[in-house]
């Protein structure tokens, strides 16, 4: 790639870099995007400092720098750059006089010496006439030097004064209408310049040749004066420079005669029709004035060749006109809209073509020059780049739906805005009482900026009716909903009922005939389109408004960069890119507010990456560098002495610790695998992006280290296309002929290696080069000695086993008995291997012949025993799958399959076609199939599904278990939280495998995973830590599962020493089996079955006082009443009478036994119950406590003791709850038993169960609050709807036996009456505007109204509310405090201004740390927090009066359907809270009401003091919608 491959879309000039004293042509970037080069911008460049995009017309203000202080694009700039470091060397090639001339320097014997020179006395006489010669050549060259440098100027100065001179006498008679053009014309005289460019260029070379011939000269005047210097310099090569005459013709003079041809010229016939086409410079080149210069020095001066030749040098392409840009074609897609653009105000200025004018002995020449000029413009020789789309959002919905208007179409929706204004300002379009108006109608409306925009009817309402119509009258429309067809957003509008259609017309305006035809040929500016390939992140959620306002945020109202995929549905699949380097969906994806839909990864699309490592040659020492360890058998090594690296690690330094390359190079979206640079210690490497961890952090590799680290994105720079040249300089390695001791390798061994190795030179050998990770060998350096080597150190400390040893080992005869081979070694025996590599397609996978440190994706996780994974090594096959599914299926037609289970298919899975399983069919036609490559299942139509040839059947996933770990807490099954916890960890992840069992299914396998420092870890190990499992028990062969004594499966020392063979010169190797013992045979297991203990004795109903001991996960209390305790304690002691001595275990089955006794970890028996068995362990219920724990067999014996004594603890459950969910929550059983266990509580027993076994329906109370209102309050149950009244909830004290005490209650007061609830204020229908006012408002059309009627609210007696509540505030503080605290509980409560008014309890609000209640004052319908001493008992006084406040409806509108306030009432979601501010200010007032409807719900209508209804102008506005 060279330089001009990127060029100016104008002047079609190529961008280049400064250089010496060469200020470059550099691309900078106008505000819309578009890039120009710095001669275009200064040429359009206004005198207000403004310049306008010739591509969209859009203004951009540069500051005082100027055109130098807009931004450079970097990509074109990298790309430049990157082309002159490749090219350096071949560019200056071809020029003779761009490079000097060396020869070899001649040999010793051919040097002359001083006695030579002497012997030569030639040499003065022929340097004298060489000095002669080029003395005359110097004056000619002198001469033309100053000839064209004097000359240039003017000329050049004599052009621009006729040129302004024309211009000046047009713009006199343009008088003031031309002033702005002038400057601008002036401004384009720049381009004259160019003429000159060959001139210059030759004064360069005349510059050049008189600094080599003075150097000559000077040389031959040293050589002259002292001859013995003649060895020191090349004689021959200063005499052929001094020597070379000068030859006139080859130098190009023809400049000092050369006229622009340029002229101004004002047509005042046009300047009405166009002021486009009234001033402009025209081209006079068949009148061209040449003035012939002549130079007297060289007329005598002949060469029969021309050495220099000018034909090359392209000074017409340089001195190109500057024109403006018209605007692009629009695609295929918007074909039918005038894209034509035009105005009468706009100016333009059109060059003509220039051409070269020479002295008349050169006219061939330079008419051939011209010719080809010509052609030039006409046939231009490279085509210009297709243009990009620049647009901008108008209307967004969500990413998949949203509008765009293109910038090169702003103009064209002037002009029709225009038009449509023009048309709306007259008669014709007004709407009379004959006009009818439907739906999907085109109509215009006056909307704002004092415009008429064109819309379409998309709903219509009549006068007098809810329901929409599809037409009506134009004088019955109460409102319409339209769609603004250039914006692409809908807006609701209301016509007022009494303006008619004077009133409709100051909104509305209709086509005729003509217009309408007019507008019609106006395509919608506004396109809808869709962000290609992405899908919410929740599917069953969809788009989110986070997603919604992210976009908005992102897009703003500025021009991005839009790329078209395609089209669906009406809309274009699109991504948008506000810079050159951020794409929109990418950004969403990265947000984690999308997903990309498929997880294969487009051709096309992979991101530029780093070459691979460069592989050793084997069996080759070089020394190395080991940059990072993580065990012998994963390190990486760095060759050192690489001076290429050692560049690229400076060039990376100064350009990234620049201040503005954070600005520059900031990466917003990373992609996998993208390769780019961050920081490490303070230096900047290239790094290479291997995971996604969220929160906007990722997982990257330093590919020159083998460092793996989690940044954040932030941290993260692009990297030039210049770094890529060299490959990583990590070498990942392995140790080789060395193995671990274990199955991984132990902290003391990598620790070890480490210190040996780690960021030290070694000298490494490779043994092998094309497997991954190498393996090596590595050698200590030593000064005058071979180093050791790093495995044998290793292997002498005992921290490794050396393979080689073993080989030997194994290949020696021993002379013993043959064993059959161990079961370890039959398993690898049938590992399959993989065929040789070839093209053919492999539908299915199949394993690798290595098992260690594959390489996997996890793609779906249902327990630790579950998990499918792809192998990385198949991601091509299975990209080859795919694309054979979408080449057969994407343009098929549903096919009439009769569907069953087991069956394969393609399936369409989100717009992917993709392998499956059928699992199950509906008669709905919805199918569910399990994802072959991917081990999800997922619901389908059977339109989506096509039948799959039998040569694509297969699958590239792999069932997985996780070896060595078992589920926690004694279960057989996982758990849900350790299964949640482990798909969310390992679903999608990347992981190294190592298969220990390859042919179980599922396989048992070893995962590895990176954490947030780089290192891998064992998943199974993370699991054990975090508490989620337990290492798996590893039992020996003859374990037994208790059919013989305790004694008798205990093998002495002895016992199994006389068992061996008596051998001893035989050396086993650690590595090697033991002998296997004889097996034994386990007797059948005795079958026994116990009956159950009796039920427990249920105490009578009503309160008792007992003891909670204990709580079961399922939430039953288990309860013993006093007498039990005490029972409990005697039960104990029989119990340990009945069993002194632990019995003789024996082999049981467990499936009859129901009681049993258990040994507790306190060494006494209780008794017990059998739940379940699982494994070695038996779960047991405690009949007299209730407690539920794993005992192990050999603790629980199968018999029933003291049948006499029924269970002591009673089962209860409690009354009027039901828990959330199908049962207690976890967290809720929690809390019972922190609130219960050990605690004596008064229990009212409520109903006693049929069954005796059952579980008693009981009311606890804790403290003197009900334990259901806890539990309802936390929110972990909900009261049970069937319980007709609140009073059932109420917790009802324990009454006190009075006959026992001797109490006088002579004297006493009397207890204080029960007052019921509040009643309310009884409002009939038949009420006709009656005054009210609006005491609290909850919503805009949820209110508390109180109305103005004072005889409703006094007694007989004609005391008002107010009154009394004047008299009881006066004596407040004789009143009690509240004790008792039912729901819709009447009291006083204390409001901020220190007054007590009416109110009643709605709930607990707080408990800890202190007790509030919520409240609600019924005289004014507010809510209220208070603390219990501020609530009052309520006098009886007070309770007769109904309710001041009435909780009401207001009837005729609704929540806006669509609305774009974005602030909206927390508890009312529906309603803005603008809507809610604007209704507070129109409630204030005189207001009357209407009763509409008195069931199910009060509902009225408010008027305002005119007779008009309140929400009207919440209507108008756009907050809600009628109703």
């Amino acid at each position: 790639m060279s330089e001009t491959a990127v060029a100016c879309n104008i002047c079609g000039a190529s961008y280049t870099l400064p250089e010496d004293e060469a200020v470059g042509n550099l691309p900078h970037v106008l505000l819309c995007g578009h890039i120009f080069c710095n001669t275009c911008l200064r040429a359009l460049e206004s005198p207000q400092n403004v310049i306008t995009c010739p591509e969209c017309q859009m203004d951009t203000l540069i500051g005082e720098e100027g055109v130098d202080g807009l931004e450079v694009d970097s990509r074109i700039i990298g790309l430049i750059y990157t082309a002159r470091m490749n090219t350096k060397k071949d560019r200056h090639s071809g020029d003779r006089w761009k490079s000097p001339r060396f020869k070899s320097p001649p040999s010793y014997a051919d040097i002359p010496t001083q006695e030579n020179a002497e012997g030569r006395p030639d040499v003065v006489k022929v340097l004298d006439e060489a000095l002669i010669k080029a003395t005359e050549n110097l004056n000619q060259l002198d001469t033309l030097h100053q000839t064209l440098a004097n000359g240039i100027p003017t000329q050049l100065r004599r052009e621009r004064n006729r040129i302004i001179r024309e211009i000046d006498v047009a713009v006199d008679r343009a008088k003031s209408i031309l002033m702005k053009r002038r400057s601008m014309l002036l401004s384009e005289l720049n381009a004259v310049d160019l003429l000159f460019s060959d001139g210059r260029k030759e004064c360069k070379r005349i510059e050049k040749r008189v600094k080599e011939l003075r150097t000559a000269i000077q040389k031959a005047r040293h050589v002259r004066q002292i001859p013995s210097l003649e060895t020191y310099c090349n004689l021959d090569q200063i005499l052929e420079t001094l020597q070379i005459p000068v030859d006139v013709e080859s130098y190009d003079m023809s400049c000092l005669s050369l006229r622009s041809g340029l002229s101004c010229s004002l047509h005042i016939d046009n300047l009405t029709e166009s002021m486009r086409n009234c001033l402009k410079i025209t081209d006079d080149d068949d009148s061209c004035i040449r003035e012939e210069v002549s130079v007297e020095p060289f007329q005598n001066v002949t060469s029969s060749a021309e050495v220099w030749d000018s034909s090359s040098q392209s000074v017409q392409r340089n001195a190109e006109p500057i024109r403006k840009k018209q605007s692009s074609r629009r695609p295929s897609f918007m074909e039918g809209t005038d894209t034509e653009d035009t105005d009468a105000c706009t100016e333009m200025v059109e060059t003509a073509r220039s051409s070269l004018v020479a002295e008349p002995r050169r006219n061939e020449r330079h008419r051939a020059l011209r010719k080809h000029r010509r052609q030039h413009f006409e046939n231009p020789p490279n085509p210009q780049p297709k243009m990009v789309h620049y647009v901008m959002a108008t209307h967004i919905v969500n990413p998949g739906h949203f509008y765009v208007r293109y910038m090169i179409e702003h103009k064209t929706g002037q002009k029709l805005s225009k038009k449509i204004t023009e048309f709306c300002s007259g008669e014709n379009s007004l709407f009379t009482f004959n006009d009818e108006i439907k739906t999907g109608s085109v109509l215009f409306v006056y909307w704002k900026e004092d415009a008429w925009y064109r819309v379409t009817v998309t709903e219509l309402f009549q006068k007098e009716c809810f329901q929409s119509v599809t037409k009506c009258l134009a004088s019955e429309v109460s409102r319409l909903r339209v769609h603004f067809q250039d914006f692409g957003f809908s807006k609701c509008f209301s016509v007022p009922s009494d303006g008619g259609l004077k009133s409709l017309n100051a909104c509305l305006r209709r086509p005729d005939a003509a217009t309408l035809a007019d507008i019609n040929g106006w395509a919608p500016l506004a396109i809808r389109c869709s962000l290609k390939d992405i899908i919410p992140s929740d599917l069953v959620k969809g788009w989110t408004s986070e997603a919604g306002d992210e976009m908005r945020r992102k897009l703003g109202s500025e021009a991005v960069e839009m790329q078209v995929f395609g089209e669906d549905g009406g809309a274009l699949l699109v991504d948008l890119k506000k810079t050159q380097m951020l794409s929109l969906r990418e950004h969403l994806v990265f947000m984690e507010l999308a997903r990309f839909y498929s997880p294969i990864v487009a051709a096309g699309s992979a991101p530029l990456l780093f070459y691979p490592p460069v592989p050793p040659k084997i069996n080759v020492e070089f020394n190395a560098m080991v940059a990072h360890v993580i065990s012998p058998s994963d390190f990486y090594v760095q060759q050192v002495e690489n001076m290429e690296y050692l560049l690229l690690h400076s060039k990376l330094q100064d350009c990234y610790s620049h201040p503005k390359a954070d600005r520059e190079f900031q990466i917003y979206c990373p992609s996998l695998s993208q390769a780019c640079v961050a920081s490490y210690d303070q230096e900047w490497c290239r790094v290479q992006v291997t995971g996604f961890p969220g929160g906007q952090m990722v997982q990257v590799r330093y590919v020159d280290f083998g460092y793996r680290k989690t940044l954040s994105v932030k941290e993260l720079r692009q990297i030039k296309d210049e770094f890529f040249a060299l490959p990583e300089m990590a070498l990942w390695c392995s140790l080789n002929d060395v193995v671990s001791l274990q199955e991984m390798w132990s902290d003391e061994a990598c620790d070890m290696f480490k210190e040996l190795v780690e960021h030290k030179l070694v000298t490494v050998v490779a043994k092998k080069s094309d497997t991954r990770p190498v393996p090596v060998c590595l050698y200590e350096i030593g000064d005058d000695f071979p180093g050791a080597s790093i495995g044998e150190i290793l292997v002498r400390n005992g921290l490794a086993f050396s393979s080689k040893q073993n080989q030997v080992k194994d290949t020696q005869p021993l002379e013993m008995t043959v064993w059959d081979p161990p079961f370890e070694e039959e398993v690898l025996s049938v590992v399959p291997t993989p065929p040789p590599a070839s093209e053919e397609l492999k539908p299915s996978l199949s394993l690798p012949t290595c098992l260690k440190d594959i390489r996997v994706r996890v793609t779906h996780v249902t327990s630790p025993g579950n998990i499918f994974v792809q192998l990385l090594q198949f991601d091509s096959q299975l990209k080859r799958v795919h694309d054979t599914l979408k080449s057969l299926f994407s343009k098929s037609e549903p096919q009439e399959i009769h569907w069953e289970a087991e069956m394969f298919c393609a399936a369409n899975n989100t717009g992917v076609w993709e392998r499956g399983k059928v699992c199950s069919v509906t008669t709905s036609g919805v199918v569910e199939v399990m994802r072959c490559d991917f081990g999800n299942k997922v619901k389908l139509h059977v339109d989506n599904l096509r039948p799959l040839r039998p040569d694509l059947i297969g699958s590239y996933l792999l069932e997985c278990n996780l070896s060595g770990v078992r589920p926690a807490g004694g279960r057989s099954t996982w758990t849900a939280t350790a299964c949640d916890f482990i798909s969310l960890y390992l679903t999608g992840a990347m992981a190294v495998m190592n298969i220990k069992e390859p042919t179980t299914s599922p396989v048992l396998v070893s995962l590895f995973c990176s954490n947030r420092a780089g290192q891998n870890v064992n998943f199974a190990d993370f699991l054990i830590s975090e508490g989620l499992a337990l290492k798996e028990r590893k039992y020996e062969k003859y374990v037994f599962a208790g059919a013989a004594s305790t004694s008798e499966t205990v093998f002495s020392e002895e016992s199994v020493l006389s068992e061996k063979s008596p051998e001893p010169q035989k050396i086993v190797s650690p590595s090697q089996t033991p002998p296997t013992p004889t097996r034994r045979i386990n007797p059948p297991a005795e079958r026994v079955q116990t009956r159950s203990y009796p039920p427990p004795e249920l105490p009578p109903c009503g309160h008792t006082l007992m003891s909670i001991s204990a709580i079961s996960e399922q939430g039953v209390i288990y309860a013993m009443t006093h007498q039990a305790v005490c029972e409990f304690d005697r039960l104990r002691e029989r119990l340990q009478q009945h069993i002194k001595t632990l019995p003789r275990q024996k082999n049981y089955n467990w499936k009859g036994v129901l009681g049993c006794a258990v040994m507790g970890t306190d060494m006494f028996w209780y008794r017990g119950q059998v739940q379940e068995v699982i494994g070695g362990h038996v779960k047991v219920r405690y009949v007299d406590q209730g407690l539920v724990e794993s005992i192990p067999v050999c603790h629980v014996y199968p018999v029933v003791l003291c049948e006499d004594v029924p269970q002591l603890c009673v089962p209860c459950q409690i009354n009027g709850v039901i828990p959330i969910g199908k049962g207690w929550q976890w967290d809720a059983v929690v809390l019972m038993r922190e609130l219960l266990l050990g605690r004596s509580v008064n229990v009212y027993i409520m109903e006693h169960p049929e069954d005796p076994r059952g579980c008693v329906t009981v009311e606890i109370t804790v403290d003197g609050m009900a334990l259901s209102k806890i539990m309802v309050h936390h929110q972990y149950a909900t009261f049970d709807p069937a319980i007709s009244s609140q009073e059932d909830y109420v917790v009802k004290p324990p009454t006190l036996d009075l006959d026992d005490w001797d109490i006088n209650t002579e004297g006493l007061e009397e207890p204080q009456p029960v007052l019921g609830v509040y009643k309310e204020l009884q409002i009939s229908k038949e009420r006709k505007h009656f005054p009210a006012k609006v005491k609290h408002i909850r919503t805009p059309n949820e209110v508390f109204l109180c109305v103005l009627d004072k005889t409703l609210t006094k007694l007989e007696q004609g005391e008002s509310l107010e009154e009394a509540l004047k008299r009881v505030n006066e004596s407040v503080e004789n009143l009690s405090l509240l004790t008792d605290f039912p729901n819709e509980c009447p009291c006083l409560a204390e409001y901020s201004d220190g007054k007590y008014y009416r109110a009643k309890l709605l709930g607990f609000s707080e408990v800890t740390p202190s007790v509030k209640l919520l409240v609600r004052h019924v005289d004014f319908g507010s809510d209220d927090i208070i603390p219990l001493h501020k609530l009052r008992q309520l006098p009886p006084s007070l309770h007769h009066f109904p309710c001041a406040a009435v909780y009401v409806k207001l009837a005729g509108f609704k929540p806006a359907n669509v609305s774009s306030e974005m602030e909206r009432i927390p508890y009312r979601p529906e309603w803005s809270m603008k809507a809610m501010l604007e209704m507070i200010d129109l409630l204030n007032g005189e207001l009357t009401a209407v009763v509409t409807a008195t069931e199910p719900q009060l509902t009225v209508l408010l008027y305002n003091a005119d007779g008009t209804l309140v929400h009207r102008r919440l209507v108008e506005k756009g907050l809600a919608d009628y109703e």
